[in-house]
C-alpha cells in the first residue's frame, strides 16, 4: 500500500472520528438545553451560562465542520458548466481552486490567530459562563489552520496518486 493511500485512510479515519466528536457535542448542547428548559419550568432553576456554552458549542461544530467538508471535498460548488469543459481546463480550474482556497484559508487563520492573541492577552471572559472568549473565538482560527493543512494535503495526494497512475 503506497503511502498516500495510507495517509488518505489515515486523514479519512480523523475525519470520522471529529464528526463523531461532534456529534456527540451537539448531544451534550442539545442535554444541556433540556436540562435548563426542565429546570426553569419545573423545578424553578436555570443554569447559568448554558445559552452562552450551547453557542460555544455550535460555533465550534460549524467551523470544524466546515474543515471536515473541506476534507471531504463537500462544499458547495457551481459546477455545472465546468462539467461541460474538458478535463484539462478542468484540473486547471481545480488546481486555481485549490490555490486560492489556500491563500484565503491563510489569510483568515493569521487574522484569526491575531485577535484571538489580543483577547488572549486582555484575559476576557463571556458574561454569564465565565468561558475564556479566546476559546470560541478560536475556534475560526482552528478550523482554518485544518483547512489549510486539507488543502496541501489534498494537493500533495493528488499529485502522488498521479504519479502512481504514470508509474
Amino acid at each position: 500500500m503506497s503511502r498516500s493511500v495510507k495517509v488518505g485512510r489515515m486523514m479519512d479515519a480523523l475525519a470520522s472520528t471529529t464528526e463523531n466528536t461532534l456529534a456527540i457535542a451537539l448531544i451534550v448542547g442539545i442535554l444541556l438545553n433540556f436540562a435548563n428548559v426542565v429546570g426553569r419550568y419545573i423545578g424553578g432553576f436555570s443554569i447559568d451560562g448554558s445559552d452562552e456554552i450551547e453557542i460555544y458549542i455550535l460555533i465550534w461544530i460549524a467551523f470544524l465542520g466546515g474543515a471536515l467538508v473541506t476534507w471531504r471535498g463537500q462544499h458547495l460548488r457551481m459546477d455545472v458548466l465546468l462539467e461541460t469543459c474538458p478535463e484539462k481546463f478542468r484540473r486547471i480550474v481545480v488546481v486555481l481552486e485549490a490555490v486560492l482556497t489556500g491563500v484565503v484559508a491563510c489569510f483568515v487563520a493569521y487574522q484569526s490567530w491575531q485577535y484571538v492573541s489580543r483577547i488572549m492577552a486582555l484575559g476576557a471572559v463571556s458574561d454569564i459562563a465565565h468561558v475564556p472568549t479566546w476559546i470560541p473565538h478560536s475556534a475560526v482560527l482552528v478550523s482554518f489552520v485544518l483547512m489549510t493543512i486539507v488543502v496541501g494535503l489534498r494537493a500533495w495526494l493528488t499529485f502522488a496518486r498521479d504519479k502512481e497512475k504514470d508509474a
